[in-house]
Parts: structure tokens; C-alpha cells; sequence
């Protein structure tokens, strides 16, 4: 069973012509601040605050536990904010609060403050510039190539982690971890800047989605041109799919957040140095960004129903291979599988919710889920460092990491979307179309 969906075929001037690849570029480019700057720094962070301050791992992470409870009022709070004041005012102020929390979580010399500016203050600030206006962008901007765009889009968190991971490990080495927060708070307002171009939707420069002249996010209950009907968030919230999708996405960001946090910490104990960790967690960036690009216009193809087994089957076996490492080449060896994974599945989760639930309302309907993926973030290495403190050791923690994801693959299978939803979208010219038409007679 397929859909086809009338399209023009892309050529490259379409990236000159159409303002809708000039608003995903720009997309891609906040997205990898968000999280590269935002979460990959956090592993070198930790490891060298916690022996100058002396403040405990469980301590210095209660901030992300923090991070992840505001988190539940703060990404739908961004979601209603972009309905209300548009994409730009809500990505720049985002991104000067970004800048601002960096430096001033370097000025913290008590850790309750810590916890007020890298838990609370970060937490708002990211929701403003991360996953929730990137997936508004690809929902209002692309019907056909939604898939294809979105993994370019998501493919900019693992550029960001390719490079700020190893970029903060060199930075704190070279200035202290306070120094290293300065220029890390300068970064984001610098690579920011391109937002103060962002628009609402292509109504708003006098173009279409898909650039296919009439082609509109229809209006709640109306079928869009793949068959979707629109749902209120309302109706979205009320889902089981809807939730079935965000826990899949919640046991992945537990994982990625525990990972990002403690696997600097946990490598340096089996004998490699913090340069080669943060190293290992940057390819596990470079490759999601790269199987993002290269794997998430499968969604374009097949159901985001099969694409989301395929990137939990990849995260699982990820986990299992990092229980076993006992040299550089099985942690590389995980980088690359997790990272694969969680590239094909970051994009996928957006296009899911818009192909099973249609695009009017996408952006608080993710920002709804993504508060219930940020508490999943911050409760994992929260308890992580409990564990650890107490036992002296990230044992039990790993092995509950992989417990998670494999559960994730099981939950994958059961949230199998209605029959329409599973079928195949084929994109194919205008032109094309009225060939396959039989003539009048």
C-alpha cells in the first residue's frame, strides 16, 4: 500500500528558490548548538568541576534531575510560546539565555546556585532553541520531503556533539572549566545569530509547503495531502501512540543523558584519558549526525513505524557492546552503533507525530512530550550518581541503561500506528502523474 504525493522533483536551485531549505539550515545550525553545547559538554564539565570543587557526583547532578522536573512545563511552555509569538522571537531570546546561563554557571562557587543556573535557568533557555522549533520549522515548511529534511535538521545535534564534546575537553584543559564556560557562552550568541532570520511558515514570504502552489497545513479534522488528519493537541495528548512514541524517546534521552554525563567519568576507571572519552562520545555525535542525513528519509519511504524498531534494535546492541568494553576499539565500536541509532531516531520521532497526527499543532503537541523526555534526562544521571557514589561504581547503572533500551525496542513493536499511517508515501513529479493518467476519451 502506498500514498503518492504530487511533487515537484528536487533540483538544486530549489535551495536558491525555495525559502524552505534557507529556514532548515538555519534549523540545523540552533539545533546543534542546543544540544552539542548544551549536553555533550557536560561529560568533560563534570570531570573537572568535581575534583576542584569537591562537590559529589550525585550533587553536581541533581542539577540535570532539576533540569529535567522544569523541564516538564518548560518544552511545552516553549511549544505554546512559538504558537504565540513566532519562531524568531522565541529562538533569539532563547539563544541570549543560553549565552548568558554559560557565563554565569562559570561565575558559581555554591552548588545550590549551580543547581538554579544549569538546572532551572539552562533548562528554559534550551527549550526555547532545540528540538520543539526545529520540529515546528520541518512541519510548516515540508509535507513530502519531511523525513529527508528533518534528518538533515536532526543531524545538526550530532554535529554539535561531534565538536563540542572534544571542544570542551581541549577548552577545560587549556583554561579551567570556568574559562572554558566563558568562551562556550560566546560560541552559542555567535552561532545564534542566523535566527534573527527565521519565519512563521511560507505564507509569510508568499510561498507554499513543498513550494507546490496551494499546498497548506489544513485545518483541524482536514486530511493533508498524505491522508493525515489534523489532531488538537488536545486529542494528541489523549493518545496512547502519542505517548508510546515519547517513551521510546524518553528511554533514549535516559541513555544519551547518562552516557553524555558519566561515560568521561567511567572510561577514565578502566584506564582511558579524558581526551580519548570525550573523543569517543564526540563520533558517537559525528555518526548520528551522518546516519540522520544518510537513513531518516526512510521515513520519507516507509512507516516511521519500522524506522523507529530498526533505531532502538541499533541503541540496544550499543548498550550491550559498552557493558563489554575493555579497550578504545569496543568504545569506539559503541559510539558508532549509539550513535547510529539515536541519528535515525531523532528524526524519525517528529515525523511520526506528523504523519500519525498531521503538522497544525506539532509544535506544542512535541513540546508536550519533550517535557516528559527532558524528566527522563535528568532522572538518569541523577541515579546514576547516586548509585555510583554509594557503590563506587557505574555497574549497576550500565546495565540498567541497557535494560532500558531494550524495553524500548519491545514498546517500538507494540505502537504500531492505524493502517493508513503505515503505508508508503511516494513522491513523484507533477508531470509524471498526468503520464500515468489514461487519456480521455
Amino acid at each position: 500500500m502506498s500514498i503518492t504525493l504530487e511533487t515537484p522533483k528536487f533540483r538544486p536551485r530549489d535551495f536558491v528558490r525555495y525559502r524552505g531549505y534557507r529556514q532548515a539550515a538555519i534549523g540545523w545550525l540552533v539545533n546543534g548548538v542546543s544540544v552539542g553545547a548544551v549536553y555533550f559538554t557536560i561529560g568533560p564539565l563534570f570531570a573537572a568541576m568535581i575534583p576542584d570543587t569537591g562537590w559529589s557526583l550525585a550533587l553536581v547532578s541533581a542539577a540535570l534531575l532539576i533540569r529535567g522536573f522544569v523541564a516538564i512545563v518548560f518544552a511545552p511552555m516553549a511549544g505554546w510560546l512559538i504558537r504565540a509569538f513566532g519562531l524568531r522571537v522565541v529562538v533569539v531570546t532563547g539563544s541570549v539565555l543560553t549565552a548568558i546561563c554559560f557565563a554565569a554557571t562559570g561565575l558559581v562557587t555554591n552548588p545550590i546556585v549551580f543547581c538554579i543556573v544549569f538546572g532551572i535557568g539552562l533548562s528554559f533557555a534550551d527549550a526555547l532553541i532545540g528540538y520543539v522549533p526545529a520540529s515546528t520549522i520541518m512541519s510548516r515548511w515540508f509535507l513530502a520531503r519531511r523525513g529527508a529534511v528533518m534528518g538533515v535538521v536532526s543531524s545538526g545535534a550530532g554535529i554539535g556533539g561531534f565538536i563540542f564534546a572534544p571542544l570542551m575537553a581541549l577548552l577545560v584543559a587549556g583554561l579551567g572549566w570556568r574559562g572554558a564556560l566563558f568562551v562556550l557562552g560566546a560560541l552559542v550568541l555567535v552561532l545564534c545569530v542566523p535566527s534573527v532570520f527565521l519565519k512563521n511558515g511560507p505564507r509569510d514570504v508568499g510561498q507554499w509547503v513543498d513550494g507546490v502552489e496551494g499546498r497548506v497545513i489544513p485545518e483541524q479534522g482536514e486530511a493533508d495531502a498524505v491522508g493525515t488528519v489534523q489532531k488538537s493537541v488536545k486529542q494528541i495528548a489523549r493518545s496512547p501512540l502519542f505517548w508510546a512514541v515519547f517513551s521510546i524517546y524518553g528511554i533514549q534521552a535516559w541513555a544519551l543523558a547518562v552516557y553524555s554525563a558519566d561515560q568521561v567519568l567511567y572510561l577514565t576507571t578502566i584506564g582511558t584519558n579524558a581526551v580519548q572519552a570525550s573523543t569517543a562520545l564526540g563520533i558517537s555525535g559525528g555518526v548520528a549526525a551522518l546516519s540522520g542525513i544518510l537513513f531518516a528519509r526512510l521515513n520519507d519511504r516507509i512507516s516511521p513505524y519500522y524506522v523507529l524498531i530498526a533505531a532502538t534494535v541499533l541503541m540496544s546492541i550499543a548498550s550491550v557492546v559498552f557493558i563489554f568494553a575493555s579497550s578504545l576499539f569496543a568504545v569506539y565500536a559503541y559510539s558508532i552503533l549509539f550513535g547510529a541509532g539515536y541519528g535515525i531516531l531523532l528524526p524519525t520521532v517528529a515525523v511520526a507525530i506528523g504523519r500519525y497526527f498531521g503538522s497544525l499543532d506539532i509544535s506544542r503537541a512535541v513540546g508536550l512530550g519533550l517535557g516528559f523526555v527532558s524528566l527522563m534526562a535528568g532522572i538518569g544521571p541523577f541515579l546514576t550518581g547516586l548509585v555510583s557514589d554509594a557503590t563506587g561504581s557505574f555497574t549497576i547503572p550500565i546495565y540498567v541503561v541497557a535494560g532500558l533500551l531494550i524495553l524500548s525496542v519491545l514498546i517500538a513493536i507494540v505502537a504500531r500506528p492505524p493502517r493508513e499511517a503505515l503505508a508508503a508515501v511516494e513522491t513523484v513529479d507533477a508531470a509524471e502523474v498526468h503520464e500515468r493518467q489514461p487519456p480521455l476519451t
